[in-house]
């Protein structure tokens, strides 16, 4: 039976570990700027406002940094401030919420573990729990400063969350020998699996194969070890292949031997009754079944007995909890994260991914480190592999005959690179080599699921639930046909098989469930695909499937449908890409990528893609001439002309645009001169359409070269045409174009109405991105003559458009002309905070700023002097700099918020100077 001092052992340990999460958590998202210290403690200041923290104490800076030492609050002489529970963590996850949303649902976990620890220690030991802990050799040697034995020379203990790993007691017989390598990362995994097995008695490790179950099971078993008095006893069932065979390996564990007399089960019950033991079942996956019995059994048996279970797929017993294992956290490329040096220009990595690749390299390549110079190379190499741990071992190794460059350009074909050649010798030999791994899991993988894995593969990014049931509903498994009847049944258990066996990961995205895949087990179904005679038939399904799904978005663009299919398409733009790029297979009509690219015009630029989009048109119109055959054939075409256009001029290139206009101008023409019968009525009202379009981009293309007579000649000759195609919201762009040329000439009774003209249209039909970009121009016409109030509502209500659709450019000009209404009031900094952060929107989007409106440039332009003459070169560029971390709708809401305090103090001042009018006469009476 545990003791107390056992139990406060335990707790103790798991709260050291607990707080250095904590730290690690919130410290790696303000190390990067985003958001930087200063801004976390104000927004948390601003809850001491809020009425669920009325009765708490403020969070501020001096409190945040006290937090942020992890163990080191615990140290003696240390003030004893409050530890961060529940309540403080949620409220810091809340101002992490809209910046780093996954590092914010961490925090509360942690937090809650946090206040639990504390209850249970209170309950040991005693108001002095503190002190006990503090005086205890694992926090005084472990301290909070581990980073330099980080940087020793030599083999070394790294962690993701740079804190020295906390020492476990004795580990009692029965357990396995100590792994010969450095155990890196995992603290949250072992802060909530020691809190787990305390609570519960059956604990399941699942995840991919490779992705370090077993090692994370053997660390947790360590840590955990000193709460089972009776000893802590692993069983490897990787080499088992009947399920009879498991309560047998399971008995022998234990050292008993087994009889024909007794089973194997009721002997262990029998030795171990009444004794606390700890049971570490490793690699389940494929003896689910007889597993499941042999578990269930010994809970039912043994009371006392705790069981962690490592598995590609849960056991699905009621008395399980399951602890999902996820690849080591990546850096992007060139992210700061990573770009720590030390005096030696060794970098100590905060990705566990590049600690773990950066260890086992220095073991298989003396003298290799992580520096500022092939950083980059490496977290590449990490990315590919998609942070798993068994891959990235692999992968080190091979710098003994690869130098790192080398190994990054090949780690592309990563199943023949990581080979067999490269794994441990000693491992199983599914563990010796990365197609090794994957083939055991298609081996456990029923045939629905087998032909699911390969036709999710060819999704980039992901794939909605619905999507991926209408896509596998339909694909044959070995060429067989489904009844239509059941084939959304047989769908969906294909794909919760692979959900849980670990290959595919769901998330929830906006109430709906999405599929995601890691790369490596995509690019696996990728090469069993192009095994598949039937191969060819999974990819023309996955192109009409997209090439619709844009089309049907397209056609909506000029009705309230639009936000919604907006919306629907932007976290498909993986999939577009790779449709829109790649060569179309034999057969495929021309026609399906043409109605396609109606969808692209309004999805590139809403989502800050505009320069991608222009080469995607480029290369659709350059594989699809215009064609002759029909008339239908040839509207198809224009229109998505009419969008190459589009972007062409979005992205600057009027050379290219123009030619593109020509030539569907030429094609129009030619077809309405050619002899032949009479076009049917419809054809008719098509065409026109189609020419009134034409002039209306026409007209675009003069504006931004600031040719007022005539773009306006254009707009209105589109006007007249009389028939207006809905979906590419001719009338109003038109409208819109002669409001902005007048704006331009400095006319601004007629501006006024022409654009509230074109609003008046664009609300009725329910089209959200034109309002926005109308409410724009209209606060500029507002601000230019001085009336900042109404330019702030027109910003106000456009910037509630823009993030209903999440329209990046959008937000990019709207933001851009709130800098230059905070530079006229005044308000330099927070100009410049802005004009900072809307750098970062316009730099990789493809769109020169503005889209080439000088008129509308020369706002920013202004706003930039001004607030260079009013801050000085160096206020300016550090203001400037820390725009640059922030997120844009985080500068926006502060910008706003200082709005709205200026206007009360400025209302305030005017109503006391109306009393003081007011009273002023009675006092001199």
């Amino acid at each position: 039976m545990a003791t107390g001092e056992d139990c406060f052992e335990s707790f103790a340990h798991s709260l050291v570990r607990a707080l250095d999460a904590w730290s690690e958590c919130v410290g790696g998202v303000v190390s990067t700027g985003r958001p930087t210290r200063k801004v976390l403690v104000r927004v948390l200041e601003q809850e001491r406002n809020t009425p669920m923290w009325a009765s708490r104490a403020p969070i501020d800076g001096p409190l945040l940094s006290y937090w942020l030492r992890g163990r080191g609050q615990l140290l003696p002489g240390t003030k004893h401030n409050r530890l961060p529970g529940t309540e403080d963590s949620a409220a810091v996850a809340r101002a992490l919420k809209a910046q780093a949303p996954a590092d914010a649902e961490r925090l509360q976990a942690i937090g809650r573990e946090i206040s639990e620890l504390v209850a249970m220690l209170q309950e040991t030991a005693g108001r002095g729990w503190r002190r006990r802990i503090g005086e205890s050799s694992f926090v005084q040697t472990g301290g909070t400063d581990a980073l330099p034995l980080q940087r020793a020379e030599g083999r070394r203990d790294v962690h993701g969350d740079g804190a020295v790993h906390v020492p476990a007691p004795h580990v009692p017989a029965g357990h396995r020998m100590e792994q010969a390598t450095s155990f890196v990362g995992r603290t949250l995994e072992l802060v909530e699996g020691s809190a787990l097995i305390e609570r519960c008695r059956l604990l399941t490790l699942v995840g991919v194969g490779g992705v370090g179950k077993t090692r994370l099971a053997q660390r947790l078993t360590r840590d955990v070890a000193h709460r089972f008095e009776h000893g802590v006893h692993w069983v490897e069932l990787a080499d088992l292949h009947h399920g009879h065979s498991v309560a047998a390996a399971v008995g022998a564990a234990f050292g008993l031997q087994g009889s024909a007399e007794h089973a194997p089960l009721c002997e262990l019950a029998s030795a171990l009754q009444g004794r606390r033991v700890l049971l570490l079942l490793d690699n389940c996956e494929h003896l689910l079944d007889e597993c499941a019995r042999t578990v269930r059994a010994l809970l039912a048996l043994l009371p006392r007995l705790r069981v962690i279970a490592t598995s590609r797929q849960p056991l699905d017993i009621g008395e399980e909890y399951v602890l999902r294992v996820m690849p080591l956290d990546v850096p992007r490329v060139g992210d700061g994260r990573a770009r720590q040096e030390d005096a030696t220009g060794r970098i100590c990595p905060e990705s566990s991914a590049l600690a773990l690749f950066a260890d086992r390299a220095e073991a298989a390549c003396p003298g290799f480190r992580v520096t500022s110079t092939n950083q980059d190379a490496v977290i590449r190499v990490c990315r590919m592999l998609d942070g798993l741990p068994l891959a990235l071992e692999i992968a080190a190794r091979r710098l003994r005959t690869l130098t790192l460059e080398e190994l990054a350009q090949r780690i592309e074909y990563r199943f023949r690179l990581l080979g067999p050649g490269g794994g441990e010798r000693t491992a199983h030999p599914r563990h010796r080599a990365l197609r090794a791994l994957f083939d055991w899991s298609w081996d456990l993988c029923t045939d629905g699921e087998r032909a699911a894995w390969q036709q999710l593969s060819l999704c980039a990014g992901g794939v909605l639930l619905t999507d991926a049931e209408q896509l596998c509903g339909a694909t044959p498994a070995h060429g067989t046909q489904t009844p239509g009847g059941n084939r959304a049944v047989v769908a969906f258990a294909a794909l919760s098989g692979l959900v849980d066996k670990s290959l595919v990961d769901r998330a929830d995205v906006g109430g709906h469930t999405r599929l995601h895949m890691l790369e490596t087990v995509r690019a696996y179904g990728l090469e069993r695909l192009r095994e598949n005679s039937h191969g060819q038939s999974f990819v023309r399904r996955h192109r009409a499937y997209f090439l619709d799904l844009a089309a049907r978005a397209g056609a909506a663009y000029g009705s309230a449908e639009q936000a919604d299919w907006l919306r629907r398409l932007r976290p498909e733009h993986s999939n577009l890409r790779q449709i829109v790029t790649a060569a179309p297979p034999a057969g495929e009509p021309a026609e399906a990528v043409l109605r396609a690219a109606q969808g692209l015009w309004l999805h590139c630029l809403t989502s800050g893609r505009v320069g991608e989009g222009a080469h995607w048109m480029r290369v659709i119109i350059d594989r699809h001439p215009c064609p002759s055959e029909s008339p239908g054939a040839l509207f198809s075409w224009c229109r998505a002309a009419w969008v190459a256009g589009f972007l062409l001029l979005m992205h600057g290139d009027h050379d290219n645009a123009e030619h593109v206009i020509g030539m569907a101008h030429r094609s129009l023409t030619d077809l309405s001169a050619s002899p032949g019968p009479a076009y049917a009525t419809a054809e008719e009202d098509e065409r026109a359409e189609l020419a009134a379009a034409f002039l209306q981009l026409r007209g675009l293309a003069a504006l931004m070269k600031q040719d007022l007579p005539q773009a306006s000649t254009y707009a209105l000759s589109s006007l007249a045409v009389g028939r207006w195609s809905t979906p590419l919201l001719t009338q109003p762009q038109s409208l819109a174009q002669l409001g902005l040329a007048a704006v331009m000439r400095g006319e601004r009774t007629r501006a006024l109405s022409l654009l509230e003209q074109a609003l008046a249209i664009s609300e009725t039909r329910g089209d959200t991105w034109h309002r926005c970009y109308l409410l724009w121009i209209l606060a500029i016409v507002h601000g230019e003559a001085g009336e900042i109030s109404e330019a702030l509502d027109r910003l106000r209500c456009a910037l509630r458009l823009v993030e209903e659709i999440e329209e990046r450019m959008g937000e990019a000009v709207l933001s851009d002309t709130l800098a230059w209404l905070l530079a006229s009031q005044g308000d330099a900094r927070a100009a410049t905070l802005v004009l900072g952060a809307v750098d970062r929107v316009w730099k990789p989007s493809g769109v020169p700023r503005h889209f080439g409106f000088a008129h509308m440039a020369a706002h920013r332009r202004r706003a930039m002097e001004q607030v260079r003459r009013t801050l000085g070169e160096t206020a300016y560029a550090h203001a400037y700099g820390e725009g640059q971390r922030l997120a844009l709708r985080e500068v926006l809401r502060i910008a706003f918020a200082g709005f709205e305090i200026r206007d009360e103090r400025h209302s305030r001042r005017a109503d006391k100077g109306s009393r003081s009018s007011v009273s002023s006469p009675r006092a001199r009476a």
